[in-house]
């Protein structure tokens, strides 16, 4: 089994998008992760033209759109969990909103990570939080069934909401979503265990998605892990998804780092 390896976009955000695609497509890559406000504050703002033009440009470099991440970076204001059910109405409707953006732009996958837009306010325990974060994604997840798209709960160190790959599992049996399933991102499961591999053999059947970074935020091969039994643990499981890499810290530079850290993870 092959692995098929994508870039998050926010990496190359200096570039115009068509370049971006191009150097992506020249690196050997065969996927993008958009991260939305990269496009537009909001994606309300982006017609069918624009998304059109989003998805034609990534095909013509031969690259496949794996979905979005980052979903709620911007705009402002949104919160999946906050004790206000007006901010949590209009976020679930922004999510609703990206859902469709996702399925216009070809994308399949949609990680909800943004830790600080999910966090527990006051007076809510996380546990509390966790169940109202399943009710807002409510109306996405309707629409996810429609498009055949799948959200993905992301466990973060970075929230007091579910933090760990077990937590997030947990709250997607508690939800019962065909549509609704999680992910492993490296660099937060390393705050969790040394053995990544473990992790990924224990919840194999709920991991429909996987992020390369490492624990000082850089790319495979610009830190101390070892990937190659990570690698060896997903093609043990038949994982059949994407492999993002999604760096924070982008070391030496973006471009070099983008081709070094995918020829990197080719050796192995």
């Amino acid at each position: 089994m092959l692995i098929r390896y994508a870039l998050c976009n926010e990496v190359l955000r200096h570039l115009r998008w068509a370049d971006a695609c191009a150097l992506l497509s020249s690196l050997s890559y065969e996927g993008v992760e958009l991260a939305p406000f990269t496009f537009a504050e909001r994606v309300e703002l982006l017609d069918s033209d624009a998304r059109a033009e989003i998805r034609r440009t990534a095909h013509q470099h031969g690259l496949e759109i794996v979905g979005l991440h980052m979903l709620l970076w911007s705009p402002s204001g949104l919160h999946a969990t906050h004790p206000d059910p007006e901010i949590r109405n209009a976020t679930a409707q922004y999510l609703v909103a990206l859902v469709q953006f996702c399925a216009d732009v070809g994308g399949q996958v949609m990680v909800f990570g943004s830790p600080k837009q999910r966090d527990a306010l006051p007076p809510l325990t996380p546990e509390q939080a966790a169940s109202l974060w399943l009710d807002t994604l409510q109306p996405a997840l309707r629409a996810c069934e429609q498009h055949g798209i799948l959200m993905l709960l992301e466990p973060l160190p970075e929230t007091n909401v579910v933090q760990r790959l077990g937590e997030a599992v947990a709250l997607v049996q508690q939800a019962n979503h065909p549509n609704l399933r999680t992910m492993l991102d490296v660099k937060s499961a390393l705050a969790e265990t040394d053995d990544v591999p473990a992790l990924i053999r224990q919840y194999a059947p709920y991991i429909a998605h996987v992020h390369f970074n490492d624990s000082n935020l850089r790319a495979p091969g610009y830190g101390d892990t070892d990937f190659a039994p990570i690698l060896a643990a997903l093609r043990e499981v038949g994982y059949t998804g994407w492999v993002s890499l999604e760096p924070f810290d982008y070391y030496p530079d973006p471009e070099t780092m983008a081709r070094e850290s995918l020829r990197y993870l080719q050796k192995l």
